[in-house]
């Protein structure tokens, strides 16, 4: 299988004097412990880069351990939302509210299991960044040893991600899903990949999502339900805000 982004250009963008609104997307689905780490990696960000992000994370439906029941410290702006059903593999709508709660202005979507160092939330606040590109990231294991950029961790406009027409929530339900939105991304904007990184946990505590198997039979059908002419659908699911204690 040909590497995602082995055609892409990497880049590394020049940090500037202004500083930019940032807002982290981050869906949950049964995952309090790792949720915990990263809530206390969000609250130790220095005060110069915390007074420009905003984050919010997207419970898709936890049936045991919602994200509402996990603890946090206080941080300075964080929303939560959660969708009422339980669909397997429905970050796509998870990621579609994300960006419809976000403000206008820079966005970085990734995974619960990937990590935001300190020094790439520098570069994304300080960074003179093309808002025509959109931006994936350079990743490497929390054990140091390099990996593939993440195909689903973008860094990009709020106004550019709805130019695509968001996530397709016709494939809800179904694994693979992170193709179809790439070439829709890549038909409105230049995807370019920046050197700084995105950390990846995979495996470790609950990061890895193990409810649901992947490359099962019925995610065949995901490529026959998007070639349909059916309307895409979007911001299809029920959700609501909810509050989750703070400590």
């Amino acid at each position: 299988m040909a590497l995602w982004c082995k055609d892409l250009p990497s880049v590394t963008v020049p940090l500037g004097t202004e500083p930019k609104h940032v807002t982290l997307i981050v869906p949950y689905y049964e995952q309090p412990v790792f949720f915990a780490r990263q809530l206390a990696t969000w609250a130790s960000y220095p005060p110069e880069l915390s007074a420009y992000l905003s984050i919010i994370v997207v419970d898709d439906g936890s049936p045991t351990s919602p994200a509402a029941a996990v603890e946090r410290p206080a941080l300075r702006d964080f929303r939560l939302f959660r969708i009422g059903p339980d669909v397997r593999w429905n970050w796509l709508a998870a990621r579609n509210i994300g960006f419809h709660a976000a403000s206008e202005g820079w966005c970085l979507v990734t995974d619960m299991d990937h990590v935001l160092p300190a020094e790439t939330l520098r570069a994304c606040v300080y960074g003179q960044h093309d808002p025509r590109v959109a931006y994936a990231f350079s990743r490497q294991e929390y054990t140091g040893a390099s990996a593939m950029p993440h195909s689903a961790s973008f860094f990009l406009t709020r106004k550019m991600f709805w130019k695509t027409g968001g996530y397709d929530e016709r494939g809800s339900g179904y694994y693979g899903n992170d193709g179809p939105f790439r070439r829709k991304l890549a038909k409105v904007a230049a995807i370019k990949v920046l050197s700084d990184v995105l950390v990846r946990h995979e495996h470790v505590d609950d990061s890895y999502t193990t409810r649901y198997l992947r490359k099962q039979a019925e995610d065949a059908q995901l490529k026959r339900i998007l070639a349909k002419n059916d309307p895409p659908k979007v911001l299809s699911f029920p959700y609501a805000e909810v509050t989750c204690s703070a400590l």
